[in-house]
């Protein structure tokens, strides 16, 4: 299978390196360019960064709060591309309003909380950055796991997305984690 991922060049993303470390992918970091035709080429498209409802963030240029499609890398000029994939993965804040509004197919989350700022927003500021860290370095560990195992990738995630100390930003996050 031939895998494309998109992942935005973002310090605050590093984390999610995790997710196609030491696998065979297609890479595309640079945002200036319109990721259509190496979508096309793929057979799936694994998305990792920031985003909206609106798709996933580029990082060449800042989104503001009339943000429009010129802020972002995936958005719903590609739709019609990934529809004609069923195992996308589509990792950022509120990507779960962008698949289900066009229908898309694959694993994908809801608000994910990755940084302190998020956290003090969902009444989580007791949360200290080391178990954010934490959170982010289990989630995508766990999201790699799923999808290069070829098992369940819903199960799988939240099978392997726990923490026995009540870490209440992967209780957070849990709830948040879809497949379709």
């Amino acid at each position: 299978m031939k895998t494309l991922v998109i992942h935005p060049k973002d310090q605050t993303t590093d984390f999610l390196k995790e997710i196609y470390k030491g696998e065979d992918v297609t890479l595309m970091t640079d945002t200036s360019i319109d990721p259509s035709n190496a979508i096309r080429e793929h057979d799936r498209v694994i998305m990792l960064g920031h985003g909206s409802p609106g798709g996933l963030f580029r990082t060449d240029s800042k989104p503001t709060w009339r943000s429009h499609k010129g802020y972002y890398i995936i958005n719903s000029s590609h739709v019609s591309l990934l529809k004609e994939k069923t195992d996308n993965v589509f990792v950022w804040c509120n990507a779960d309003k962008f698949v289900d509004a066009y229908d898309l197919k694959g694993f994908y989350t809801g608000m994910i909380i990755s940084e302190y700022v998020e956290a003090c927003i969902f009444n989580l500021a007791h949360v200290t950055v080391g178990e954010i860290n934490y959170s982010n370095e289990l989630l995508a560990t766990s999201i790699y796991k799923a999808i290069w195992s070829k098992k369940d990738i819903i199960t799988e995630v939240k099978n392997n997305y726990v923490d026995v100390n009540n870490n209440d930003v992967i209780d957070f996050n849990k709830y948040n984690l879809y497949y379709k």
